[in-house]
């Protein structure tokens, strides 16, 4: 009896183990199925992704020429270690700072900010943490492949500026695209990634869409820990556009040699063709290097010596030409007797006006450098006759100066194709200032401001601009 009671647990206990086990199977299949039918197509998406990448190839920009065909700007080819974004993924770089500073000799700040940008940042490839590197930087970076795998060394193009300072202004420089840029809609919808790299300033800003080029791409296959085993595919990039600019190398040469040998090496020099507008020199002084902005960006001299134009006082990085405001003084008679046409102030017929040697306004007598007796209008202008210009300013009235400082546009930009120009001051954006401070618009001011003092400040590109119309008898540069 005790026997059949054993034999018939021993049953039960079997029999249970066989249910687990089906409903187990039964389960597994079910799961099984799900993944490799329901969701095959999915997971074997995500592998195949897992295992293959796709490298950006960057794009050469284009070269700049002067008019003759003088180079004045190409890339070239140089070595960089960059940092690879799926390794890193997987791993803490915190603790590799020290590492990547002692092995590639760069500061380790930069490091530091590299790899906090990175964590802002998760959609970029590849970031260059070293450009043109060394044959050393390439051996520690080759020897280390299996502890940093994230690291690797690329063939990139590299702006370059063979004049140096020469045509600094006038060329800009490039540079990656900044946090605070990529978070404004005219990059994003141009589709800008970290680590791009950008025109910034001059014709490199202005022109950087042709510049740029289209970038390629490597399809190439990696294992578990991000490290290349093959190359499957490549698309080539599109290099830029090449381009020629209006200047004269020559020219320019000379304009930056005779700054250079001023009292005091500061100012600007421009020369333009007054037929069409085209600029063939722009010269600004003191000037900086533009590759110290592509080349040492990354390295503790470098960065220093771009700190140091930036805490400079004679301001290297300002391009006088455009963005300097300077009281024009005398040059400004010029428009000044357009404007007496204008106002009917002088005729062909009467363009007489007496010098006195100067000007009497209320208790101020306003000196004159001669004393020039009754000129025309000639002669007032060859002899500088301050006295002249102070009384065709009274009798155009301040709203005769203003009408010629907007026939002239000195009101607005020239419309140059180098960003950041600025607009002069004159007395249309004086006056209502003047009368909400002193209650009216006093005739003292429109003496100082027909001779170009006072309230009237403006660029040398517009004043040059502005002289230019007048000896192409009232036309304006085409294209300025």
């Amino acid at each position: 009896m005790k026997f059949n009671e054993s034999s018939q647990n021993l049953g039960f206990r079997i029999g249970t183990i066989q249910v687990i086990v089906f409903i187990l199977l039964t389960i597994l299949g079910v799961r099984l199925y799900y993944l490799q039918v329901v969701k095959g197509e999915y997971y074997s998406e995500r592998a195949e992704n897992q295992r293959i990448r796709l490298i950006p190839i960057p794009a050469p920009r284009g070269a700049i020429f002067d008019r003759n065909g003088k180079i004045l700007v190409d890339s070239r080819p140089t070595f960089n270690v960059v940092l690879s974004n799926e390794p890193i993924k997987s791993i803490d770089v915190s603790d590799r700072i020290d590492d990547y500073a002692n092995g590639l000799s760069i500061a380790r700040e930069y490091v530091l900010e590299r790899l906090n940008a990175i964590k802002k940042q998760n959609d970029f490839e590849t970031l260059v943490l070293k450009e043109n590197v060394t044959m050393q930087d390439i051996a520690w970076v080759e020897s280390h492949s299996l502890e940093y795998p994230e690291l690797r060394v690329e063939i990139r193009p590299q702006r370059f500026y063979p004049h140096g300072e020469v045509l600094a202004h006038v060329l800009g420089y490039v540079g990656e695209i900044s946090p605070e840029q990529l978070e404004k809609q005219e990059y994003k919808e141009k589709g800008f990634r970290p680590g791009d790299i950008i025109g910034k300033g001059g014709l490199e800003q202005s022109y950087d869409e042709f510049l740029r080029g289209r970038p390629g791409y490597r399809k190439v296959v990696v294992d578990s820990r991000g490290r290349l085993q093959a190359e499957i595919d490549r698309v080539e990039p599109q290099a830029g556009q090449d381009m020629v600019s209006s200047i004269d190398l020559d020219i320019q040469l000379a304009a930056e040699a005779q700054l250079a040998s001023s009292v005091s090496k500061r100012g600007s020099i421009i020369a333009l063709d007054p037929r069409n507008g085209e600029i063939l020199a722009m010269a600004s002084l003191p000037s900086f290097d533009p590759n110290i902005f592509v080349q040492g960006s990354k390295t503790k001299e470098g960065r220093a010596k771009i700190a140091a134009y930036w805490q400079d006082e004679n301001r290297p990085l300002y391009n006088r030409a455009i963005q300097g405001r300077y009281p024009p003084g005398s040059t400004w008679k010029i428009p000044m007797s357009v404007g007496g046409f204008q106002s009917d102030a002088i005729t062909v017929e009467r363009s007489s006006y007496a010098c006195g040697g100067g000007i009497q306004i209320g208790s101020k007598f306003t000196k004159c450098m001669g004393s020039h007796g009754a000129p025309t209008l000639i002669p007032a202008i060859s002899r500088s006759c301050n006295g002249y210009y102070y009384r065709l300013g009274l009798k155009m009235q301040v709203e005769g100066i203003i009408k010629m400082v907007e026939t002239f546009e000195f009101d607005r930009t020239t419309g140059l194709d180098i960003p950041n120009e600025k607009v002069g001051q004159t007395p249309k954006s004086w006056k209502p200032i003047v009368e909400r401070r002193e209650g009216r618009w006093p005739d003292i001011r429109t003496v100082y401001a027909s001779i170009g003092q006072d309230t009237v400040v403006v660029t040398p590109i517009s004043m040059l601009r502005a002289v230019a119309a007048i000896g192409n008898f009232g036309k304006f540069a085409v294209d300025t």
